[in-house]
């Protein structure tokens, strides 16, 4: 990929790249997943959406990219949908008092740009999810520390951040910043958040998901936890992407008072397919992350 004038800050592993890019009219910053086959886009809100369309789908075709998207207020989304980008759903509040629109483009296994947009993603069947904000009982036999050594959760996410399909979101960090180390029994149990102070927003991950219905209650004390050390730190919303198949952590976050707000097409590589997302979301204060631990 040529991409004169660029500066990159690149994961330990070389498959995540933020790419800086500046060259004629165009001045912006974007996200190159080449694990997951998507790019985001960072937008300075600066040169012709015309242009960055072009660039996206040569960068698209020379990656093998499955998917660009971008994280937008409601006003730049007409902007992005005009040259070809599909509204795919919402982030509730994460512009601090703005919701974000996620735009998106899907190619074939081409590179060539789908037109009209990919197949609406299929929600799946789960049960409907029930809120238990009391009755969180603590394992018996948990412990659990609050992480927030930048060392440790670098190594972390490349141990084991390619199995739980990590993907890191924001600008400048390709881990964690904060996270809830707990053991039980002989497991290690790992519920951590990737934060954004400016805008009080926070992005969740199950980074041990739920195997069984057995695990619904520990994960769901785990992320309780997590939640309110998030409200501690005055995080006004967070959100979760969730693979479309995994059930368990759907009704998990169900269970938890979160809600779909979007459906992702193609977001996640896995194996040798492409699979959809859903992102989850719910708001949070100190009472009621407090409830969310009621009993424990």
């Amino acid at each position: 990929m040529a991409t004169q004038q660029a500066a990159r800050v690149t994961h330990g592993d070389k498959a995540v790249e933020e790419i800086y890019y500046r060259k004629g009219d165009i001045d912006f910053c974007f996200l190159l997943n080449r694990r997951m086959h998507n790019l985001r886009v960072f937008d300075y809100r600066v040169g012709n959406y015309q242009q960055k369309r072009d660039f996206f789908d040569r960068i698209a075709k020379a990656e093998g990219l499955r998917k660009v998207f971008t994280v937008v207020e409601k006003q730049d989304s007409k902007s992005w949908r005009s040259v070809g980008f599909s509204r795919e759903g919402a982030i509730p509040g994460y512009f601090r008092t703005a919701d974000a629109y996620i735009m998106s483009r899907v190619y074939t296994d081409d590179g060539d740009p789908i037109q009209g947009g990919a197949p609406k993603l299929t929600p799946p069947t789960m049960p409907a999810p029930v809120l238990k904000e009391s009755g969180n009982t603590k394992p018996r036999g948990w412990t659990q520390e609050l992480v927030t050594d930048i060392t440790r959760l670098e190594s972390l996410i490349r141990e084991v951040g390619p199995s739980c399909n990590y993907a890191p979101f924001r600008r400048g960090v390709f881990n964690h910043d904060i996270a809830i180390a707990a053991k039980l029994a002989k497991r290690d149990l790992w519920f951590g958040a990737e934060t954004d102070s400016s805008f009080g927003h926070a992005k969740l991950d199950m980074i041990t998901p739920p195997q069984k219905d057995t695990d619904l209650p520990i994960v769901r004390h785990g992320m309780s936890a997590l939640l309110l050390d998030l409200a501690k730190i005055e995080t006004a919303s967070v959100f979760a992407l969730v693979p479309a198949d995994d059930l368990l952590s759907s009704q998990a976050y169900g269970e938890l008072g979160f809600k779909v707000t979007a459906r992702l097409t193609d977001h996640i590589f896995r194996g040798d397919a492409y699979i959809g997302a859903q992102i989850w979301h719910r708001r949070i204060t100190v009472p009621v992350a407090q409830k969310l631990l009621a009993g424990s």
